[in-house]
């Protein structure tokens, strides 16, 4: 199976998306709820990294929150731009420095549902988190949803959709395969020591327990 960079995947899935990799409404109400409990309660300048179809936004607004998404799929963009209470919306690749903002443009920024999973190399959380750095203001935040290394481990053991399968392909990377579209997608997870390295010196970083499998980072601008 093709392994494809992030938007041939997500244009490819984009119709089935919320359906099939969406966590169900009660589940991103409650992410969300826990998303929003570490961020300052007054409005804020949002940027969400790898928006798709704009699940989180709807909660976003309702906390008062500005919001503005960023993806480089322009099929989960295009449905992301239906929703009731669109958000403004920018086509790029997050991982392709550097991002289409001004400096201190942002007050928080978001990168949810494992959003940060497939970087292109090794380096790439490091560049990203410096140039985040450069858009988000001084004493602002990063909160993310990333996989820990318990996730990976237990890959072999996961009883997939007859539609999708996850393939281990090396100690921290495995292949995400959709047979529908015909297409995989790498992910790669991190253990916390690489997380803290790849946001210092410009972040304060800390990692939260959600579950067994999965952190929330959650990480302020130094």
């Amino acid at each position: 199976m093709k392994v494809a960079r992030a938007a041939r995947f997500f244009d490819a899935v984009a119709e089935r998306y919320d359906r099939v990799y969406a966590p169900s409404a009660a589940e991103s109400r409650e992410r969300m709820t826990r998303v929003l409990a570490v961020l300052p309660k007054e409005p804020l300048r949002v940027l969400d990294l790898g928006v798709g179809t704009g699940r989180e936004l709807a909660s976003l607004f309702d906390a008062g929150h500005v919001p503005t998404g960023i993806d480089s799929s322009s099929a989960m963009l295009a449905r992301c731009a239906r929703r009731a209470r669109p958000a403004a919306l920018v086509r790029a690749d997050f991982w392709q420095t550097p991002l289409p903002f001004a400096p201190h443009a942002f007050d928080a920024t978001l990168a949810l549902h494992g959003t940060l999973a497939h970087p292109p190399d090794r380096s790439a959380v490091a560049r990203l988190a410096a140039e985040l750095a450069r858009v988000v203001r001084p004493g602002g935040w990063l909160v993310a949803e990333v996989a820990s290394p318990a996730w990976l481990d237990s890959v072999e053991s996961w009883h997939a959709p007859s539609d999708r399968h996850v393939r281990r392909t090396g100690r921290r990377v495995c292949v995400v395969e959709d047979h529908v579209v015909g297409l995989g997608i790498e992910a790669h997870v991190l253990d916390a020591s690489e997380w803290t390295q790849a946001l210092l010196p410009d972040w304060s970083p800390q990692l939260r327990s959600i579950s067994e499998s999965e952190w929330l980072l959650v990480a302020q601008r130094v």
